[in-house]
């Protein structure tokens, strides 16, 4: 009778070890209180810095690894009652790329320049802007029109053209975008969580088939990983989703929850593989705890439950072995008072 509640609590254990370990090892950075309403969320690889934009400022902030923010962006030209949409960072040229609103519009930033950076130019666009993403070979940024179904393209010099107005966004507005280096863009309906591939020539979209899932509604933010599976946020939930087709269908590999009580606004990844999410508090509170975060994300792969098993072999022979010692040496004793 003993034998089944020793064995559960020793499964128990070996699973809370691990858990542990690996919850131990992911970074977290806490983001300073000064910086308001962090809503976007990107990391610079020259600089080696998270880049936050705010939701209710027109300002930009870095973070280092240890949780230190400064502010790179102010811009004085534009009314304080503007605010960072989404951002984007061409590496290749050190531009620093913001859609923002109230007024809406894209600006590119010099990250050579001294800060708070230079700015290089405003574009006025339309509409509101929803998500941007930037192509590092030519140059070339895309802006997707969060209350209207519009992929925007803009040149180097920032001149801003329509590039998608397709029949198949059925009127809606268009959240987070990603661009593929294969000449695609991945764009996000956030309304929907449905996704378009959108061929960056020709506007051309099609939606992609979800075979076991789509990206959770109200998603803000798509990052790509260098394998090609793209990381979906908003929210509770953050999902990964790859695809064996170029983007014709894809299915959800895996998905990480929020905690109670906060809210994933914005997604990037770190040297190809790392995958940070920004979180931040569901209602406006005050305290350390109610501050937004940048958390690394762990997936939970069939590697790891198998590496798990094994642990779980392990332990259970060496318990069997270790009661089958205690009853010998039990036995044993009891012979010898005999």
């Amino acid at each position: 009778m003993m034998f089944p509640s020793s064995f559960s609590l020793l499964i128990f254990l070996l699973s809370s070890i691990a858990r542990w370990t690996a919850a131990a090892n992911l970074h977290v950075i806490t983001i300073p209180s000064d910086v308001l309403r962090p809503s976007s969320l990107f990391w610079d690889p020259t600089a080696q810095h998270f880049v936050v934009g705010s939701a209710v400022r027109p300002i930009i902030s870095s973070v280092s690894d240890a949780g230190v923010a400064e502010t790179i962006v102010s811009d004085p030209l534009l009314s304080q009652h503007s605010s960072v949409s989404s951002i984007s960072v061409d590496d290749r040229r050190r531009r620093l790329l913001v859609a923002l609103r109230r007024p809406d519009g894209l600006a590119a930033y010099d990250l050579r320049s001294p800060r708070p950076h230079r700015r290089i130019f405003f574009s006025p666009l339309p509409s509101s802007p929803g998500g941007i993403a930037v192509d590092s070979a030519s140059g070339l940024v895309f802006v997707t029109g969060s209350d209207s179904g519009v992929v925007w393209r803009a040149d180097l010099e920032g001149v801003v053209s329509d590039l998608s107005r397709s029949a198949k966004y059925g009127g809606e507005g268009l959240a987070a975008v990603a661009y593929e280096r294969k000449g695609f863009l991945l764009v996000v309906q956030g309304k929907t969580g449905k996704v378009f591939k959108v061929d960056e020539e020709s506007g051309a979209a099609k939606e992609v088939i979800g075979i076991n899932g789509t990206p959770a509604p109200n998603t803000e933010a798509v990052a790509l990983m260098a394998d090609g599976s793209a990381v979906f946020a908003g929210g509770k939930v953050l999902r990964m989703m790859q695809s064996g087709d170029g983007w014709t269908e894809a299915t959800v590999r895996s998905e990480e929850k929020v905690e109670v009580g906060k809210k994933c606004t914005g997604v990037t990844v770190r040297h190809g593989k790392k995958v940070y999410m920004l979180v931040s508090p569901e209602t406006e509170k005050s305290g350390e705890g109610s501050r937004s975060r940048i958390e690394e994300v762990e997936w939970e792969e069939e590697g790891d439950m198998l590496w798990a098993m094994v642990l779980v072999g392990f332990g259970l022979a060496y318990f069997l072995y270790w009661r089958f010692q205690m009853r010998q040496l039990v036995s044993n004793m009891n012979k010898k008072r005999a």
